[in-house]
């Protein structure tokens, strides 16, 4: 089934507590959305990049965060996607 990032979005809305999190590269925060095909909804820190992302595990590593970093990044992230319009 393919998944676009307003069904993402949807996914993340309805889940946004519980949502496994973590970050890539340059500190993005990437949200399991399909955890089992490595689909992820990438929210950019430094950018405002907002985008659904398949992270193979052989090419970039999921960074698992803290506790208190998890809520941080889900903050940050209901944050950037009500300012993009998809909340």
């Amino acid at each position: 089934m393919k998944v676009d990032i307003k069904e993402a979005v949807a996914y993340f809305k309805s889940n946004q507590e519980t949502i496994p999190v973590g970050t890539i590269r340059k500190g993005d925060y990437a949200f399991a959305i399909k955890p089992e095909e490595h689909l992820y909804l990438v929210v950019e820190k430094a950018g405002k990049g907002i985008f659904l992302a398949r992270l193979a595990p052989d090419l970039l590593r999921v960074k698992p965060l803290a506790p208190d970093k998890e809520q941080e990044a889900r903050l940050y992230a209901r944050q950037r996607l009500a300012q993009a319009g998809l909340l």
